[in-house]
């Protein structure tokens, strides 16, 4: 009691993120609802790609997700300084095939420079929470992580609440979706297009709940903390760094373009020795441990995980695919078809599987198969195995 002010001594490393901030850490500002939402759509958008959601009412829903991102990248004010100065992050996804598909970079992209930019134009900031609340849960699903155990517990008290204020008629006009999140049929669905009709049916109403009840009971504790040991003069290694490892690697990346390593992955040149002995050191020792890169990357090689970050020289990509470009066999199809692969290994840093050259949005209006002869599908398709091996290919 009456305490203001302490200092931290930090023995085991846990601030070492302030190695960019010399002078001392001010603190990041809380999120705003809007960023929230905003970046809970992307890593939906995100997630909906897996081939586990490619059911027509699946895709319907990432369309319209799609849309209400887009169209608020689309509706930041150029006039204002914070837009200005994330201007080549705001055209690029002003395009809405940016986000098809989406991959792992652009979405840090979108959470990390575009999310703090957006405005809901929405006037009820109870409806809000709950857009935040029920986007936050579908996620917690997709990813089975321990936090949808106590989110379905919120939405069953929720319901419970709205079913005691059943004589407001807004209640009682969805009296019937507000009654079946605490039945068993509901959650062995176990589907987010449930937990999304329910968004948007219980939004609204969340704004009767306001003031409903005599909310939580203040909690004052007063503890002690007795001293048990004292050791002076050796030094103590972190603990633990709690610094997300994949921020490292990003910062990294984004930070040291022009090291040689990264520059040659970006500009389609094998790696040399050196080259890849750096990269090695730096993902599994500098950034983090061996441990951290599998645990995070798996069994993805170094080159290709860093192309996939950097992504791949416009130019780079071009000149790759230039014999296909000057040919003047080519019809304007054909070409328009090379043009779509180069964007695709541009944003991507390759093609992960061939088999993609007969998918979305490869496969209108004329399919790969139809469009090229035997011959010149097979060039095609060694030009990309050529991309993606130059990411992993070392030469002495």
């Amino acid at each position: 009691t009456g305490k203001r002010r302490f200092l931290i001594f930090d023995y085991c490393g846990n601030f070492e993120f302030f190695r960019e901030h010399i002078e001392g850490f001010a603190g990041k500002e809380t999120k705003t609802l809007s960023e929230s939402i905003f970046g809970e759509k992307v890593q939906l958008i995100n997630a909906l790609q897996d081939s586990v959601f490619s059911g027509d009412a699946y895709q319907a829903w990432r369309t319209d997700l799609v849309t209400d991102c887009n169209g608020q990248v689309q509706a930041l004010n150029p006039d204002l300084i914070s837009v200005r100065l994330k201007r080549q992050y705001v055209e690029r996804y002003k395009q809405p095939e940016s986000f098809t598909p989406l991959s792992e970079g652009d979405k840090g992209d979108l959470i990390e420079h575009i999310a703090p930019l957006v405005r809901l134009e929405d006037d009820d900031e109870y409806a809000k929470r709950f857009d935040n609340f029920m986007y936050r849960m579908m996620l917690y699903q997709i990813m089975a992580k321990p936090g949808f155990k106590q989110a379905k517990k919120e939405l069953c008290q929720i319901g419970e609440a709205l079913e005691h204020k059943g004589n407001i008629p807004q209640i009682k006009a969805k009296i019937q979706e507000v009654k079946a999140v605490n039945t068993d049929e509901y959650w062995a669905a176990e589907d987010i297009l449930l937990f999304e009709k329910t968004r948007a049916a219980l939004r609204e109403l969340i704004k009767f709940l306001v003031g409903a009840g005599p909310g939580p009971k203040p909690i004052i504790t007063r503890l002690s903390d007795p001293i048990i040991g004292e050791t002076e003069g050796s030094q103590l290694d972190p603990a633990y760094d709690f610094e997300d490892y994949k921020k490292k690697v990003n910062r990294y990346v984004a930070e040291n373009g022009n090291s040689m390593s990264i520059y040659k992955l970006t500009h389609n040149i094998p790696l040399a020795p050196g080259d890849y002995q750096e990269l090695q050191r730096v993902l599994t020792e500098e950034l983090g441990s061996q441990a951290d890169y599998s645990r995070e990357y798996g069994d993805t090689p170094f080159g290709l995980l860093i192309r996939k970050i950097a992504k791949l020289d416009h130019d780079a990509a071009m000149d790759a695919f230039s014999a296909f470009i000057n040919d003047a066999s080519l019809n304007q199809k054909q070409i328009a078809f090379v043009h779509k692969i180069i964007n695709h290994v541009e944003k991507n840093g390759y093609m992960e599987d061939i088999t993609e050259l007969q998918k979305p949005p490869f496969d209108k209006p004329v399919s790969f198969i139809k469009l090229f002869d035997a011959k010149k599908r097979m060039a095609l398709m060694e030009t990309i195995k050529t991309i993606t091996e130059n990411a992993t290919r070392i030469v002495g």
